[in-house]
C-alpha cells in the first residue's frame, strides 16, 4: 500500500490543475506564490510537489522564468513485459520507425555471451530510429540469431513491430525479458541521429528477450533521450 505523503498529495493536486486548466506543452504554470495561495500550502511543501512532477517529466523548470508543462514522456514499466512501441501507442502518441540499418554479422565475445551462442555465430543486427511527432527520440539496436528468423531482412519494420513479425511469421512469442537501465553519453553517431549535442546524457536500456522455450531470441540496446522517457515500477 502506497502512503500518500503531503508532497505526493500536492503533486496530485498540481496534476489535476494542469488537466483541468487544459495546460499544454510549453504553457507556463502560475508563480510559486500564486500556487501556494491556490493550494493553501507553504512554499517548501509546494516545491517538494513540483519536484515530483519534474522527476516524472511532467513539468520543467527554467531558471528565473518559472515552471512549464513538458513534452509528454513515454512511461515504461520496468516489471511489465511491453515493447517500446506498445508503450507509445497506449499513450496515444504518433510514432514512426525509420530503418537505419539491417545486416548479417558474426557474434563477438560480448554478443556470444549475451545470446549464449558460439563465437562467430551469424546474427541479424537491426537498427531503428524511433520518431515521435517528428522528433527522433531513440536509436534501437537488436541482435537476433539468424537460425530463428531466416529472411528477417526482407520484412517491413516501418509498419509492424519486431515482436509482431516474430510472432506472426516465425511463431516466436516473447514471454519474458531481463532489462538493465544505465546512463551513457551520446557519441557522434547518436548525437547526429537524435539531434543532440555530443556528450549529452542519455538513457541506455539493455535487454534480453526469451521465448516460451526459454531461448534467448534477442539482445537489444536502446539509447533514448532522457527527457522523453520515464521508468516506473
Amino acid at each position: 500500500m502506497k502512503i500518500l505523503t503531503l508532497s505526493i498529495m500536492i503533486a496530485n493536486e498540481l496534476k489535476n490543475m494542469i488537466e483541468q486548466e487544459n495546460l499544454k506543452e510549453g504553457d507556463k504554470l502560475p508563480s510559486e506564490r500564486e500556487l501556494c495561495e491556490k493550494l493553501n500550502v507553504q512554499r517548501l511543501t509546494l516545491r517538494s510537489g513540483l519536484r515530483i512532477l519534474m522527476q516524472e517529466g511532467i513539468i520543467i523548470s527554467k531558471q528565473r522564468s518559472g515552471y512549464y508543462v513538458n513534452k509528454p514522456r513515454i512511461v515504461k514499466n520496468v516489471f511489465h513485459l511491453e515493447s517500446t512501441s506498445e508503450a507509445i501507442f497506449e499513450q496515444g502518441l504518433n510514432m514512426k520507425i525509420k530503418i537505419l540499418n539491417i545486416e548479417k554479422k558474426e557474434t563477438n565475445k560480448q554478443l556470444s555471451t549475451k545470446l549464449r551462442l558460439p563465437l562467430g555465430t551469424k546474427v541479424y543486427c537491426l537498427q531503428r530510429l524511433r520518431i515521435i511527432d517528428d522528433e527522433p527520440v531513440s536509436v534501437d539496436t537488436s541482435y537476433l540469431p539468424i537460425k530463428y528468423a531466416q529472411g528477417l531482412e526482407k520484412k517491413d519494420f516501418e509498419s509492424r513491430a519486431l515482436y509482431q513479425i516474430l510472432e506472426s511469421e516465425y511463431d516466436i512469442s516473447i514471454n519474458r525479458s531481463e532489462q538493465e537501465i544505465l546512463i551513457c553519453e551520446a557519441d557522434n553517431y547518436i548525437a547526429n541521429a537524435l539531434h543532440v549535442e555530443l556528450g549529452t546524457q542519455m538513457v541506455l536500456q539493455q535487454g534480453l528477450a526469451y521465448d516460451n522455450d526459454n531461448r534467448q531470441i534477442e539482445y537489444s540496446e536502446s539509447i533514448m533521450k532522457m527527457e522523453r522517457f520515464v521508468y516506473v515500477n
